[in-house]
Order: structure tokens, then C-alpha cells, then sequence
């Protein structure tokens, strides 16, 4: 797999917003592809535009089908991994904006 550059998103959520990163060094269906953390002022100057987390499913969906896996899987098996991942991810988000706007900083 070659490496892609990493990317972020700013992602908002019913607890608030997060600053997603999608690491470029992983594939689509490792464990930690994404990273969560609360934005920090650079973020938010930066950020082109912010996302609530349902649209941001689609993107999602997206992101892990670009990034693909690092093994050999037939088409109707990865189309349902990524699917299942996107969706792992999304719950992964939601709750690390729930645990960081509660008081509890650790990453997600």
C-alpha cells in the first residue's frame, strides 16, 4: 500500500466538534485509521468548513473505499467490510466527542 497524505475533517457531533484525522499511513480497514480530538483554534482557522457527523457518513464510506485493504479480498466481501467500517468509525467518533466534551481529554 502506498502511503497518502493524512486528512482532516472538522466533524460535528450532538456533543460538539471534533477535529477527525484520517491517517494516511493506514489502509481503510485497519483499527486506527482515524483519530478524534477536540480542534484546536489552528484546526478551527483552518478548517475549510465543518460537517455534521451524518453527512459526514457518506464521506466516511468514501475514505475507507479509496484507502482500501492491505489484503487480497474478493469485490462483494470488501464492499461489505467498508461498509461495516465506515459505520465502526462513525460510532467510534460519536463516542470520542461524547467522552471529550464530557471532561475526559484522552484521544480517540
Amino acid at each position: 500500500m502506498s502511503v497518502a497524505r493524512d486528512e482532516r475533517f472538522l466533524v460535528v457531533t450532538e456533543f460538539g466538534r471534533v477535529m477527525v484525522l484520517v491517517r494516511g499511513d493506514r489502509s481503510g480497514l485497519d483499527n486506527d485509521f482515524v483519530e478524534v480530538h477536540l480542534p484546536a483554534e489552528e484546526d478551527l482557522a483552518d478548517a475549510p468548513m465543518e460537517t455534521p457527523l451524518r453527512a459526514f457518513a457518506a464521506k466516511m464510506v468514501d475514505l475507507v473505499q479509496a484507502r482500501g485493504a492491505d489484503h487480497d479480498i474478493s469485490p462483494g466481501l470488501l464492499g461489505m467490510l467498508v461498509k461495516e467500517k465506515a459505520a465502526e468509525d462513525l460510532g467510534r467518533i460519536e463516542r470520542a466527542a461524547r467522552r471529550l466534551h464530557q471532561g475526559d481529554g484522552a484521544p480517540g
